[in-house]
């Protein structure tokens, strides 16, 4: 199964939150479909984000049974405890 991944476009795992996302699901082996946004957090930029978590910020991930969550920290928790699936 496979976990999307709302993200912003920063070309590296290595200089923001949405990569600490991105590198903590690859380590756990889990297939990410990734979705780059735009770069602006205005919601009318971003509508399926806010349409997802009522808010405009990325990271978020969906997983296969459609839970979607947001926060890097909170992802990243729950990556670690084995709560994600995908």
């Amino acid at each position: 199964m496979t976990v999307k991944l709302y993200r912003c476009i920063t070309p590296t795992d290595r200089l923001c939150a949405c990569g600490k996302v991105h590198r903590g699901l690859v380590e756990v082996g889990i297939d990410v479909d990734v979705e780059r946004v735009p770069l602006s957090s205005k919601p009318g930029k971003r509508p399926e984000i806010v349409k997802l978590t009522g808010q405009p910020r990325v990271p978020v991930i969906v997983e296969a049974d459609g839970t979607a969550t947001h926060d890097s920290k909170t992802i990243v928790v729950g990556i670690k405890a084995g709560q994600v699936q995908g």
